[in-house]
Parts: structure tokens; sequence; C-alpha cells
């Protein structure tokens, strides 16, 4: 009877410690996920990039909005807005946030840029065509 507790305390044990090492090697990951370029992915069809991709704000309570500019005929802007709501406590957890725009513009020969609350931020367009005339 006593292997058996002592196998079992050994499973609780072992248990907690391989989450405790996911959940801190998760967030290092997270963090990592903003620390160089952000991929944005471009589902391209005649006249539409619809763009979609995911950043991760530093608070829990963040939201995120986006919108386009078009700069120049061949250059686009994503904007990226972040607000709080301030009467809600905010846990220092960063979060990811899933974003998705339409852009309006040819096919091919355009350009993204992005900036997140007014500063200008890198970010990878991974383009792929539409499968389907109807997206």
């Amino acid at each position: 009877m006593d292997i058996v507790r002592r196998l079992v305390w050994f499973a609780i044990v072992a248990t907690v410690a391989c989450f405790a090492i996911f959940v801190v090697l998760g967030n290092f990951v997270s963090y990592a996920g903003n620390a160089g370029t952000v991929p944005v992915r471009d589902v391209v069809s005649p006249g539409t990039h619809r763009l979609s991709g995911m950043l991760v704000l530093p608070l829990s309570c963040d939201e995120l909005s986006v919108e386009t500019r078009q700069v120049t005929p061949a250059l686009y802007q994503l904007m990226f807005q972040t607000w709080q709501d301030p009467s809600v406590p905010c846990p220092n957890t960063p979060t990811p946030r899933l974003f998705q725009t339409i852009v309006f513009a040819p096919s091919v020969g355009v350009a993204f840029t992005a900036t997140l609350d007014g500063k200008a931020f890198p970010i990878t367009i991974l383009t792929e065509a539409s499968s389907s005339p109807s997206l």
C-alpha cells in the first residue's frame, strides 16, 4: 500500500511540475510572438485582400481594433488601436487578440505597413491566393 501512495504522490507532483513548465514556456512564446515581425495572412482575390493575424497585447483587458488607410496608390497602412475599460481591474497578463480586415486594392503590386497606437512596427505579409471565388 505504501508503494501505491508514493506512486500517486509522484504522479501528482510530476503533473503539477509539467503544468508549471507549460505555463512558463507558453508565456515566453507569447512574448516572443511580437518580439520580431508580426505575420499577417493575406488571402488575395481579384481586387480584395483579406488580412488577418494575431497580436499579443500586454494586459488581459486590452482590446484591439484595426483600420486601413491608403497612403499611396501602392501602399496601404494597417492602423491598430488598443484601449482599456478603466472601470475594470486589469491584470498584467499578456493576451493574444485576433484581428481581420478587408482592403479593396489591386491583387498585385501593393505593400502594407502597420502602426500600433501610432507607433510603427514591422509586419510580414504571408500571401495566398483565394481558393474560392465567393471569398
